[in-house]
């Protein structure tokens, strides 16, 4: 048999510092970009002028891309695993101590549960008409 390997992603705890310094790399190289020959003489023929800024630049955006990328993909994982043995952790402690809601075992005819339903709806009416009546006392 083959074994299966389980593939793990290391997210740092200091990813959101990571992602904000790569932004501001990002703000450092668009400035060094923008005061460079290029802009300056507006013709992308002196790019090679410019190679560090740009170089820079595409770094930085890989680095920001990946992290964002993983830092989704973690979350993602770790949320769908953690909301389901939270409900699974909660419906066994309410079962636990008895604390289940259970329907009951009454059976109702159509009619039966029509004629409930305009009761409901009398009463909601005559609630209604008593708290009209205060407000406009």
């Amino acid at each position: 048999m083959a074994s299966k390997a389980v593939k793990t992603v290391k997210i740092p705890d200091d990813i959101e510092y990571r992602v904000i310094g790569n932004l501001f790399g990002i703000l450092i190289a668009s400035a060094g970009i923008l005061g460079g020959t290029m802009m300056n003489q507006r013709s992308f023929e002196y790019w090679a002028d410019d190679i560090v800024p740009i170089v820079v630049l595409l770094f930085l955006l890989f680095r920001l891309f990946r992290n964002l990328l993983s830092t989704m993909i973690f979350y993602q994982d770790s949320a769908a695993a953690n909301s389901q043995t939270e409900v699974a952790r909660v419906y066994n402690e309410a079962i636990s101590t008895g604390s289940v809601p259970r329907i009951g075992a009454k059976n109702f005819t159509p009619e039966q549960v029509v004629e409930e339903v305009a009761k409901r709806i009398e009463v909601q009416k005559e609630a209604a008409q008593k708290k009209n009546k205060m407000v406009n006392s």
